[in-house]
């Protein structure tokens, strides 16, 4: 046997902590562009409320519209 239940254990853990720090990286990176978008809106007198609740509901989709929207203004 190659590998202790301990050892596997271990294993399993350091996988779930690795899952974790990578979501915790996805939700940090996704509330900056919305803090980004919400800040570039209200430079350009767009309703900036609506474009954070926008692309903090749909993510980069709502990014890619906005700066397609936002180019044409």
């Amino acid at each position: 046997m190659i590998f202790q239940f301990g050892d596997l254990l271990g294993l399993m853990a350091g996988i779930y902590i690795a899952i974790m720090i990578i979501i915790v990286v996805f939700y940090i990176i996704a509330i900056l562009i919305a803090i980004w978008v919400y800040k570039d809106a209200k430079k350009r007198d767009m309703n900036a409320a609506v474009w954070l609740l926008i692309v903090l509901v749909t993510g980069c989709i709502g990014c890619i519209i906005y700066l397609v929207i936002r180019n044409k203004n």
